[in-house]
């Protein structure tokens, strides 16, 4: 079962540009276990569906520290694989 994750970022630095949203989405999409992620620089939230078997939430977390940002967890869901 796959799980999805929401994420806002709340600290300094943030989301300016689509380049930082890229930057999100390829090393998140990295990570083993990693199905999907989107980043939205406009509303600084970042979704991410991803396998808990292979990947725990606070390794998606830690990951977006070592990139600088600060982020608060939205809501989290578990949903079947299609």
């Amino acid at each position: 079962m796959l799980k999805t994750a929401s994420f806002r970022v709340i600290g300094d630095p943030r989301m300016h540009c689509q380049s930082c949203e890229q930057r999100v989405i390829r090393v998140l999409k990295s990570l083993m276990g990693i199905q999907h992620v989107s980043a939205n620089a406009a509303s600084q939230r970042i979704e991410v569906l991803f396998d808990p078997a292979k990947l725990e939430e606070s390794a998606i977390v830690a990951r977006l520290d070592l990139l600088g940002y600060t982020t608060e967890t939205m809501r989290s869901a578990a949903r079947s694989k299609e």
